[in-house]
């Protein structure tokens, strides 16, 4: 692959991996503020950041790996057989299982049980304790996924 491609390349699969793991780690901040607040439905900044609808940013991770195969695998090819980015893939698998199993169904939860409040309907405190424990979950995988972002970036980095 020509230099200028590749690092082209590098470059897109860096500032994917920021924007895709910091939306995430935005997510977390969100859902704090939101479980957190008394009054959710009057927070301005937790009801945007909760309306109903998929967290395109977020989902921009899913492409890091897809770039950095194409890096290993469009470069000079020395670094296929080293442990490091298989380690890195590795790590980004136990991300993605995260966000997928734990970080965005919570965001779905704390969506419908948010628009739920905003309609009036809890009449029995149930929409709001479920906020609260979706936020709670959310908050939680966006700690690991962030773990999980630095540890790769470390990994992409010394490449051990």
């Amino acid at each position: 692959m020509p230099a200028p491609l590749y690092d082209a390349l590098l470059i897109l699969h860096v500032l994917t991996a920021v924007v895709g793991f910091g939306s995430l780690a935005v997510g977390g901040l969100a859902a704090a503020a939101g479980r957190r607040s008394r009054d959710p439905t009057g927070d301005e900044r937790v009801v945007r950041f909760f309306r109903e609808g998929i967290d395109w940013p977020a989902r921009a991770v899913l492409l890091v790996p897809v770039l950095g195969l194409a890096l290993l695998f469009g470069g000079d090819r020395s670094n296929e057989t080293m442990p490091w980015p298989w380690l890195g893939l590795a790590i980004w698998g136990t991300a993605v299982a995260i966000m997928c199993f734990v970080s965005w169904p919570a965001e779905r939860a704390a969506q419908r049980a948010l628009a739920a409040l905003q309609a009036g309907e809890d009449g029995d405190g149930s929409r709001a304790g479920g906020f609260s424990a979706a936020c709670t979950r959310m908050e939680s995988a966006a700690g690991l996924t962030s773990v999980c972002f630095a540890f790769a970036v470390a990994i992409m980095i010394w490449q051990p």
